[in-house]
C-alpha cells in the first residue's frame, strides 16, 4: 500500500470520494451518503488563497485501488496550533492497517505545518462503533460526546403551535426574521459576532480549540462554500432594537433534500431566558414546510450538557439517533 497526494481535480479524487460514500453506507445503511460534489467544493476552497482554512488530501492506494481517504484541515485565522483530520477506510479494506497509516500521515502533515494538537470526529450510529475503538487504540482522548437527534417531518402541528405560542409570549419585544442562503447586509456584522460567540459559548468539552475570528467577509466566504457544496440554507433570527441577537441555520442538500441538518443555533448570553431558541427554530420549521416540503427528516447534534437546547429540540419532537464524539491528541515536535 502507498499513500499519495490527491485533490479535487486529480484522477484519483472520484475514488477518494467513493471511499467516504462506501464507509457511510456501511455505517448508516438507511441513509444516502454525502454527494461527491461536497468533497470537491471543500477541496477547491482549501486551496484557494485568502480563505479561513487551507488543507490537503491523501489517498491510500492498494493494488491500484483507493482503499482509504485522509483530509487535513488547517485553520489560518485562529486555532493555528490545531489540525483537524478526517479519515475513512473502505469497508472492504478495514483491519489491515490502512487507517493507522493514514492517521500517522495526517499527524506528520500537521506537525510539518507547525501544529501541536490534532482533532477528529467519530460518527457513532450505535454502541460499539469501530471508529471509537480505533481512536482509543491510537491513544487519542475523547474530549466531547454529543447526541444526534432526528425530527421526522411533517412536524406535529399541535406540538409546534403550542411551542410557538409559549415562545412568542416569553419573547415580547423581539422580532423574528428569516432569510435564505445569504444574511441580509444590514445584519452581516451581527451574524459574524454570533459565529464568534458560537465558538466560545457552545459546549466544546475538552476539545483543544480557542475562539474563532469572524467578520462579515468570513460569513460571506462560508455562505459561498455552502452553495458550492450544493446546499441551500434556511435561516431564522431574532432582532432586538434592530440588532440580530440569535440565529439558527438549517442546511438542505439539493441533491438529497429528504434529509436536512441543523447546522447551528445560538442566542447571545445577554438575551437568553426569553425562549428565543424555540421561537426561531419554530420559524425555520415553518419556512421549511412552506418552501421545501420534500424534506422528511432533520438531524441535529447537541452535547448532553447543553440542557436548554436539548430541551428545545425534545419539545419539537427530536428523538435520539446515535451520537458524535470528538477526539484529540498532542503532536510531538
Amino acid at each position: 500500500m502507498r499513500i499519495v497526494e490527491t485533490g479535487p481535480d486529480d484522477a484519483l479524487f472520484a475514488a477518494w470520494c467513493e471511499v467516504w460514500a462506501a464507509a457511510q453506507r456501511a455505517d448508516r445503511p438507511g441513509e444516502r451518503p454525502r454527494p461527491a460534489r461536497e468533497h470537491v467544493a471543500l477541496g477547491r476552497r482549501l486551496t484557494t488563497p485568502g480563505g479561513a482554512q487551507r488543507g490537503t488530501h491523501r489517498a491510500a492506494v492498494d493494488g491500484g485501488r483507493v482503499v482509504g481517504a485522509l483530509r487535513v484541515l488547517l485553520p489560518v485565522r485562529d486555532n493555528t496550533s490545531t489540525a483537524f483530520l478526517d479519515v475513512a477506510v473502505h469497508p472492504g479494506a478495514r483491519r489491515r492497517g490502512t487507517g493507522t497509516a493514514l492517521l500517522a500521515e495526517g499527524l506528520r502533515l500537521a506537525a510539518a505545518a507547525g501544529r501541536t494538537s490534532a482533532v477528529a470526529e467519530v460518527d457513532e450510529p450505535g454502541p460499539g462503533t469501530a471508529g471509537r475503538a480505533f481512536a482509543r487504540a491510537a491513544g487519542w482522548t475523547c474530549d466531547l460526546q454529543e447526541t444526534r437527534r432526528d425530527l421526522l417531518l411533517p412536524a406535529d402541528e399541535e406540538r409546534l403551535a403550542a411551542l410557538e405560542a409559549g415562545a412568542a409570549a416569553a419573547s415580547a419585544g423581539y422580532e423574528v426574521v428569516t432569510w435564505r442562503d445569504r444574511a441580509p447586509d444590514a445584519l452581516l456584522e451581527d451574524r459574524a459576532l454570533l459565529s464568534r460567540r458560537m465558538s466560545t459559548d457552545a459546549p466544546t468539552g475538552d476539545v483543544p480549540v480557542d475562539e474563532e475570528v469572524w467578520d462579515g467577509a468570513r460569513v460571506r466566504e462560508m455562505e459561498a462554500l455552502v452553495l458550492d457544496r450544493g446546499r441551500t440554507v434556511l435561516s431564522a433570527g431574532a432582532l432586538h432594537g434592530g440588532r440580530l441577537v440569535a440565529f439558527t441555520d438549517l442546511h438542505v442538500p439539493l441533491e438529497q433534500p429528504e434529509r436536512a441538518n441543523q447546522s447551528g443555533t445560538l442566542v447571545l448570553r445577554e438575551h437568553r431566558g426569553h425562549r428565543l431558541g424555540a421561537r426561531i427554530k419554530a420559524a425555520v420549521l415553518r419556512e421549511l414546510a412552506a418552501t421545501m416540503p420534500q424534506v422528511r427528516r432533520i438531524s441535529t447534534y447537541n452535547a448532553d450538557s447543553n440542557r436548554p437546547m436539548v430541551a428545545v429540540n425534545e419539545a419539537l419532537g427530536f428523538r435520539p439517533a446515535g451520537g458524535l464524539s470528538t477526539w484529540s491528541t498532542r503532536i510531538s515536535p
